[in-house]
């Protein structure tokens, strides 16, 4: 369990990371070797406006379950009562079992996993304007004249 929660806290801190600090080493401190070039690889498209939804509403359940871990942790650490201390531990393993559960249903559906960074390119947008059916032929036939 412990191993699990060092785990959630180390994944806690990578997402909050955007990246690497290049060339910004503290005074005296050893040069790393330059970062390997990164690539982005497509992992999964979202067809459709409310498969997007569903995965940001699906992201945002597993940052929230996160961030719940992280803070029952902190919670158990500062408790002395022991009894206090065994019901938060016992909330805390729940949440990080469902957590690791909906991880794994998101790296299924969609390649997604908390313990890594991802970029969402947005490829495709609609922009609808709310007309009446008078407009909405002419803007039609604005544009079909076009083609």
């Amino acid at each position: 369990m412990k191993r699990n929660l060092l785990s959630l806290l180390a994944l806690s801190t990578s997402l909050v990371s955007t990246g690497y600090l290049l060339g910004q080493n503290p005074k005296g401190a050893a040069s790393a070797p330059a970062p390997t070039q990164q690539k982005l690889v497509r992992i999964a498209t979202l067809n459709g406006t409310e498969a997007n939804r569903e995965f940001q509403a699906n992201v945002q359940l597993l940052q929230n379950q996160r961030q719940a871990a992280v803070e029952l942790s902190a919670a158990m650490e500062k408790e002395k009562d022991a009894k206090k201390k065994k019901e938060i531990k016992t909330q805390l393993d729940q949440i990080v079992a469902k957590l690791n559960e909906n991880n794994a249903k998101m790296q299924k559906a969609y390649g997604f996993s908390l313990s890594r960074n991802y970029v969402v390119e947005i490829e495709k947008s609609h922009i609808y304007l709310q007309v009446s059916e008078e407009e909405a032929a002419k803007i039609e036939k604005a544009e079909k004249a076009k083609k």
